[in-house]
């Protein structure tokens, strides 16, 4: 009987073990995102205007970015106003950019993209166009 607990016990000690063993993410965060080298990488999280307009946002941020690596100066600027009436919320908004050049050729290309699912989180790497 002693046996059959110290058996038991064994297995059931195995069991939890394994359940708790840690496994490899499916989709591992890439070195890119923190060390891009010579290009940049940018994100963007959860759109109202879904997964497009998320990728073309992270796009945007990192032309930005890379752009201003290469002497263009960018000022943008967004209003956004909320008012409430009723128990409803109507959201306005608008944007400006003005952009100055020093050289006029920057040209890059998107390398990589990569999703974090858990946090609806998009990021793009950005390089130079060769």
């Amino acid at each position: 009987m002693k046996r059959f607990f110290g058996y038991s016990s064994a297995i059931l000690l195995s069991i939890f073990l394994t359940a708790c063993a840690s496994t490899p993410p499916v989709n591992p965060r890439p070195v890119w995102i923190e060390n891009p080298g010579n290009g940049v990488s940018a994100s963007a999280g959860m759109h109202v205007k879904g997964r497009a307009a998320q990728e073309e946002l992270a796009i945007e941020r990192a032309r930005l970015e890379y752009a201003k690596r290469f002497g263009v100066s960018v000022d943008a600027n967004q209003i956004v106003t909320t008012n409430v009436a009723n128990g409803r919320a109507y959201t306005t908004s608008s944007s400006t950019s003005n952009e100055e050049t020093k050289q006029t050729d920057v040209k890059a290309m998107v390398k990589a993209k990569w999703r974090d699912d858990d946090a609806d989180v998009l990021y793009v790497w950005l390089v130079p166009a060769n």
